[in-house]
Order: structure tokens, then C-alpha cells, then sequence
């Protein structure tokens, strides 16, 4: 809770209102997106000059700590990490998801999670029991212990050939087997990113709202992110995404156009070749996180092509079996430039980070069954029923306009619109915690428009009118 109070010490008036803003921006009690007091409010309150508040506040702007909005007030810049402190701020230390996580909502959610009685749409993953089974077979201990004392350190080939044969349909180009980085994850490619790729200050763009803003690797990294507007359709506000290049000079465009996380929609292929058209003119290179590249690669059933296949050039193209297999093995890939692809593999191996062979045997046997796509199209029947689920629990409310949503074209979630009659606050969301019904608020993803994630993975029938009787007493409340 925001204590409008000066601070003691002998300061200038507007230097204490600057120095009260500050400190409550990173203490978190005010949120990025917070509306701000009015001028004339926040004059009377603090007993000073509305002059004096002018000044503080416009310094704040030019800083990049707030924004204005014409008509609108004055609000807590929405680009979470565009700025840089001079000083060492040892909070941040205490509190390494601040940006992402206000009120620890997330773990919050992580507690309520082994409650019995929680409904849990807060997953994008499947569950374990949806995902597709993994195990070792036929590899003796001396074998294994022989291939890991002579992988390559870039990964596995057995597994990059495994990837080859599957990708290059799907990106519509030849893949060298050094042109490829096996991961522990996709966020472990991000990870090698900024660390190989970025210096602390680098400038970078995501999609917003976006799930970018959820990883702390950015932040812990010392790169700003700004965050580009993100169209109905799934496609970037491209007028805006030139501006800000201009004015922040981005390294590097991170991008989720395959069932973006959390809306779900596919860019359409002419808004991709814009997007390319715009990157090329600016020189900006595109890191596309494709989630759900290998389930579409062995199912064949993408229309629109990955960025990567219309312009290999200049699109780093990250992947994981995590759409396949969930939590059980943490593979991912990073497809780049050879030379790119021996200096992250170089900086892992430095940091002692080195990839195990045992993960990378399993996960190319895995790619190996020759029932695969059958394995495949039998999870997406299921999920395909756990989505009309969803559907079904949400219909009453769509009915009586009190929240809407558009399906997703990819993904196991919901980008739900709650139509209240006033902008929600980061403490409204408390109500479904209350409740037990765990969702990812909008402000996760970097955006305040009284949107939620719910994803219907773990979703089952008899879970229905329970959901619906919560969700009634939560939108009443709201």
C-alpha cells in the first residue's frame, strides 16, 4: 500500500517527491501501469505546490520512470526494465522477480497449487499426464559413460540429426548439424543469448503483453526490454516498433508469432513478411521462440511458416520438446549461424554448464518412434477435449457480456477479457487466489487490461461447476 509521505532531510521540496516516487517504484508499491494521483490530489496530500509536483513528475517522465497519457493522468512506465540505476539497488537482490511478479503473485500460486481444492488454470504446459511418455532404451552404463567423454559440446549429434530430419520441412531450408546448439530448455538458448550476444545496457524489444516478461534472465543481465504492441491478429504495431528502434536502438527482436503466449494467435503470413521487410531496413536481427515448432513439424499441420523459413538470414530460431513431453526432459535448441553456434556452446562449457549426453539420448529415441505422429494427434484429440471444457465452463459468463475472449489458434490457453466497469489493480486479482481458482493475470505478461491466461491442460469436467459457481462470486466482486 502507497504511504504518501515526504521523506525527512533537508532536500528541495520536488527532490523529496522525486525520491518518494522513486523508492516506491522499486519497493514495488507502485506497480508498473499504476495510475498515479492527480497533480491537484497528490499536492494537497503531500502538502506542497502543484508547481512542485509538476516538476517532480516531469522529470520522472523524461527519466523514463513515468508516462503520461493525454486525458488520462499520469502512470508507472509499463517498460518494466528500460531503465538503468546508477547505483547498486541491493533490494533487487531480496526481490529478483519484482518486475515480473508483483505481490509475489506467482508464488502464491505455487502454494496454492497442492491445495486439493484448486482449480488450476494457471499452467501453459501440459500436465504430466497428458504428456507423451519418454524413456531410455537399449543403451548400456559403458556406452553411455563413452558418448559423454566425446559429444561435441554444441550437443549430441545423434539428437541434431534427429532435429534435422524433422525441422527442415518446417523451416524450408537445409540444416547443417553445426548450425545447431542443443539446450536445457529454450530458456537456456535465451540465457546464452544475453550472455554471448548482449552487454549489460543492450536495448531489446518483445511483444507485449508477452511472457518475455516473466524471464528475470533479462533483468539479472542488466538488458532493457521495451515492450512492442501486439495486434489482434498476433502480429506487431511495426509503426511502433520503428519508433522505438530509433529511440532505444535495439540488439535484438524477441518474438513469439507461433500461438504467442498469452493470446494464442498465429501472425498471418503477410504481417510476418512486413515484419521481416521492417527488421531487414533496420538491421535488426529476430529471435523467434517457436514452442510448438517440433509438434507441428512431425504432425505436418502448419500452414504459415516460421520466420526462420522466410528469412534464415537474420532469425535465431529457438525450440523444445516441452509442447511434447512437458517437465519430464529439459531439451531445447537453438538453430544460429555456425560460428554463433561455437561461441554460446564455448561461454556454456566455460560456465561448467556443459550439457549431459543422458537427456539427449532419450530425447533422440524419443524423436526416433516411428508412431510418433500418432502419439501426437492422440495428446492434441485430447487437449482438443479439454478445451471444449474450458469453453463450456466460460459460456454463462460470455452470455451475460461479463468477460470474452478469442480461441487461440495455438496453445492450451485462454487470452480472457474480464469486462469490468473499472480497470482492474494488481490487488483485485487477490480475489481469484481467494477463491482457488489460479489464472496469470495480465500484468505478468506486461499489460493492464483486466486480461487473464487460463489454460485448460489440467482442466477436468467434474471441475466445472465448482469453476463456475467461483468465477460467478469473483465477478460479482469485480
Amino acid at each position: 500500500m502507497m504511504n504518501w509521505q515526504l521523506p525527512s532531510g533537508t532536500q528541495s521540496l520536488y527532490v523529496k517527491v522525486i525520491t518518494l516516487i522513486t523508492e516506491a517504484i522499486n519497493n514495488g508499491d507502485l506497480l508498473p501501469g499504476q495510475q498515479l494521483p492527480a497533480e491537484r490530489e497528490l499536492a494537497a496530500v503531500l502538502k506542497v505546490n502543484r508547481s512542485t509536483i509538476q516538476r517532480a513528475l516531469n522529470e520522472l517522465v523524461s527519466s523514463g520512470m513515468l508516462t503520461r497519457k493525454r486525458g488520462s493522468g499520469t502512470w508507472v512506465s509499463m517498460d518494466k526494465w528500460g531503465i538503468l540505476t546508477k547505483n547498486v539497488n541491493w533490494r533487487t537482490y531480496l526481490t529478483a522477480n519484482r518486475f515480473g511478479d508483483p505481490e509475489s503473485y506467482l508464488k502464491q500460486v505455487r502454494v496454492l497449487e497442492s491445495d486439493p481444492e484448486t482449480i488450476n488454470l494457471a499452467h501453459f504446459n501440459i500436465p504430466s499426464n497428458l504428456a507423451l511418455p519418454i524413456s531410455l532404451n537399449h543403451v548400456s552404463a559403458p556406452q553411455l559413460v563413452e558418448q559423454e567423454n566425446h559429444v561435441d559440446i554444441s550437443g549430441a549429434g545423434t539428437l541434431k540429426h534427429q532435429l534435422i530430419d524433422w525441422l527442415s520441412p518446417l523451416l524450408q531450408q537445409s540444416i547443417a548439424a553445426n548450425q545447431l546448439l542443443i539446450t536445457s530448455g529454450a530458456q537456456q538458448a535465451f540465457y546464452l543469448i544475453t550472455q554471448g550476444l548482449l552487454s549489460y545496457g543492450d536495448a531489446i524489444a518483445i511483444e507485449k503483453p508477452s511472457y518475455f516478461y516473466q524471464l528475470t534472465l533479462f533483468q539479472v543481465a542488466g538488458i532493457r526490454v521495451y515492450g512492442i504492441p501486439l495486434q489482434a491478429d498476433g502480429s506487431l504495431d511495426l509503426e511502433d516498433l520503428q519508433q522505438a528502434y530509433y529511440k532505444h536502438r535495439f540488439r535484438f527482436l524477441f518474438v513469439n508469432p507461433n500461438g504467442q503466449n498469452p493470446t494464442g494467435q498465429m501472425m498471418p503470413l503477410a504481417k510476418r513478411q512486413a515484419l521481416i521487410r521492417v527488421c531487414r531496413t533496420l538491421k535488426l536481427p529476430i529471435v523467434e521462440d517457436d514452442p510448438f515448432g517440433i509438434t507441428s513439424a512431425v504432425a505436418t499441420s502448419r500452414s504459415v511458416p516460421p520466420l526462420k523459413a522466410l528469412d534464415p538470414d537474420n532469425v535465431l530460431y529457438v525450440g523444445s520438446l516441452s509442447s511434447l513431453v512437458g517437465n519430464q526432459a529439459r531439451i531445447g535448441w537453438l538453430l544460429a549461424p555456425s560460428f554463433i553456434v561455437d561461441q554460446l556452446a564455448d561461454i556454456r562449457q566455460q560456465m561448467e554448464s556443459g550439457m549431459s549426453i543422458f537427456p539427449q539420448i532419450i530425447a533422440a529415441q524419443f524423436l526416433a518412434q516411428t508412431d510418433l505422429k500418432q502419439q501426437i494427434q492422440h495428446q492434441r484429440d485430447r487437449l482438443q477435449q479439454k478445451r471444449q471444457i474450458l469453453q463450456h465452463a466460460l459460456q454463462p459468463f460470455v452470455d451475460k457480456h461479463q468477460l470474452s475472449y478469442k480461441l487461440p489458434v495455438n496453445g492450451n490457453s485462454f487470452w480472457v477479457h474480464l469486462r469490468t466497469a473499472r480497470q482492474l489493480n494488481v490487488a483485485d486479482y487477490n480475489l481469484f487466489l481467494k477463491r482457488r481458482v489460479l489464472i496469470r493475470p495480465g500484468f505478468l505478461f506486461g499489460t493492464h487490461q483486466n486480461n487473464v491466461r487460463m489454460g485448460f491442460a489440467s482442466l477436468d469436467s467434474t471441475q466445472v461447476p465448482q469453476l463456475q459457481q467461483r468465477l460467478k462470486a469473483i465477478l460479482a466482486t469485480l
